[in-house]
């Protein structure tokens, strides 16, 4: 590992445990032993830094995922599982708004940056599962993938960050991402990506109705 590298892991941390507001270029250079000029040297300024801390971050998180789903056995699996496993965090979800709203406040230039940044690699990532599903046989052949692409980003985007979505008291934001996923995926499937979807479900609980969950308070 470079030096650079590891000042950007030093940070990243820094970031994860105290916020981005915390990070001072006097506590990172003290902490890993060198001067400010060296730091300045490296990186241009402080909001560069955090750029390249907040990548690594991305990149550490989508190793993560890759990880996730490596036992998948085809494309249309990988797919299913990835996009239900952004909803499922929890408080993973909570930290990552917390330090989307700092960054945003105090660092525009960098929330900007991070932001494009993931939307570029968000659409590139799925636009690459839907177009191998595709290959694979999995989606119908009148599906158009750049459409469907951008469309489902930027709904799950909205369900998942945005807090004036109205959702049932009975039902958590994971769970109706998860319903949407699922209901996305089959209504672009082919017959042959309908059974492997259907497979895959039936290894899980059947999820209840909104209608069971309310005599179930009741």
């Amino acid at each position: 590992m470079t030096q650079r590298e590891k000042v950007v892991e030093h940070v990243s941390q820094m970031i994860m445990a105290l916020g981005v507001k915390s990070v001072r270029m006097d506590d990172v250079a003290g902490s890993l032993g060198m001067s400010k000029r060296t730091l300045y040297e490296m990186f241009g300024d402080k909001e560069e830094l955090l750029y390249q801390s907040m990548v690594h971050l991305m990149n550490r998180h989508q190793r993560c995922m890759s990880q996730s789903v490596a036992d998948c056995e085809n494309i249309l699996e990988v797919l299913l599982r990835s996009v239900r496993l952004l909803g499922s965090y929890g408080q993973v979800k909570d930290m990552e708004k917390r330090l989307a709203f700092n960054l945003k406040k105090f660092y525009p230039n960098v929330y900007n940056k991070i932001k494009r940044d993931h939307a570029e690699h968000g659409l590139a990532g799925l636009r690459y599962a839907l177009d191998k599903c595709m290959e694979d046989g999995y989606l119908d052949q009148t599906v158009d993938v750049e459409l469907m692409a951008r469309l489902f980003l930027s709904t799950s985007g909205t369900l998942l960050s945005e807090d004036n979505i109205v959702i049932p008291d009975e039902v958590s934001r994971e769970e109706a991402f998860g319903a949407m996923v699922v209901n996305f995926l089959r209504g672009l499937a082919s017959e042959k990506g309908l059974k492997v979807i259907d497979a895959l479900l039936a290894r899980e609980p059947r999820p209840k109705t909104l209608a069971e969950r309310r005599m179930m308070n009741n």
